[in-house]
């Protein structure tokens, strides 16, 4: 990580930039978390009905 942050900075990046896309990245990788939860959960509860 320390690496990528540097690079970034090398390239003009600043830490609200940096601060702004990890936000986006933490909440589409809780989405698709969520996603994988709810199909679980489908899949489970279809097993119930058999």
């Amino acid at each position: 990580m320390e690496y990528y942050l540097g690079v970034a900075k090398a390239e003009g990046i600043n830490e609200d930039e940096v601060g702004a896309v990890l936000s986006i990245v933490m909440a589409v990788s809780g989405g698709r978390v969520r996603a994988q939860l709810g199909e679980a959960v489908a899949r489970s509860r279809k097993g119930d009905d058999e």
